[in-house]
């Protein structure tokens, strides 16, 4: 018994130990998975930040361009009339074409740069995606482990048996005293039925008296 004792409660000690590291694991991994929901989180904001900044390229670049055919429009009209001023538009042309040469170059960076950050997104949305299905899943297998470990252990439990069959034997003992007490000798039932039949009888006897004399009285 003192064998089956040890043995028992080093397995407890062992499975307690084990829904430790169980439980410091699912703690890792919860915070593995936040840290990554918040990366998600400022990628995304990173990603429209960037748009944000594409757009803004692109709308200089089409003011540049507008700029650009304007004043090579202005040095074609000025070109027989006012050289000079001619010149100086041609001037403030070269000044937009470099401009709208710098935007392009911006704005296809800007297109490769928010490509690259998006397909970083895509898999780390799938990491995040994997690791939190993996971790309901270990989730609910741990608890399924929890519950035959419950299981497990109260059938490894003799002291509770113990306790019902004590518990048993003191009923049995109270059952038994009831029963004793309740059995009567047949004499005695015999009689006692007797004795109150005879009282019954009194009483009916009583009755039918008094409602004799009633109705005489009220004949007079």
């Amino acid at each position: 018994m003192k064998l089956i004792k040890r043995l028992s409660t080093t397995l407890s000690a062992t499975l307690d130990s084990a829904v430790g590291q169980l439980e410091n694991h699912d703690a890792i991994v919860e915070a593995t998975i936040k840290q990554t929901r918040q990366s998600v989180a400022k990628t995304k904001a990173r990603i429209n930040t960037l748009k944000q900044q594409l757009n803004a390229y692109e709308q200089q670049l089409t003011e540049a361009r507008e700029q650009y055919n304007l004043w090579t429009e202005r040095a074609a009209k000025l070109a027989e009339s006012d050289q000079t001023k001619a010149l100086q538009c041609v001037a403030r042309r070269n000044q937009y074409e470099a401009e709208v040469g710098r935007l392009n170059h911006a704005a296809l960076q800007q297109r490769e740069l928010i490509r690259d950050v998006a397909h970083n997104l895509e898999k780390l949305q799938g990491k995040l995606d994997e690791m939190t299905h993996k971790h309901n899943l270990m989730r609910s297998r741990q608890t399924v482990a929890d519950v035959n470990r419950a299981v497990a252990s109260i059938d490894r439990d003799e002291s509770i048996n113990e306790t019902f069959e004590r518990w048993e034997s003191v009923v049995l003992e109270h059952e038994f005293a009831v029963s004793d007490a309740c059995v009567r000798d047949p004499l005695d039932l015999e009689l006692t039925r007797a004795e109150d039949e005879a009282d019954l009888l009194a009483q009916l006897k009583m009755i039918q008296t008094e409602h004799k004399t009633s109705q005489e009285q009220s004949h007079e």
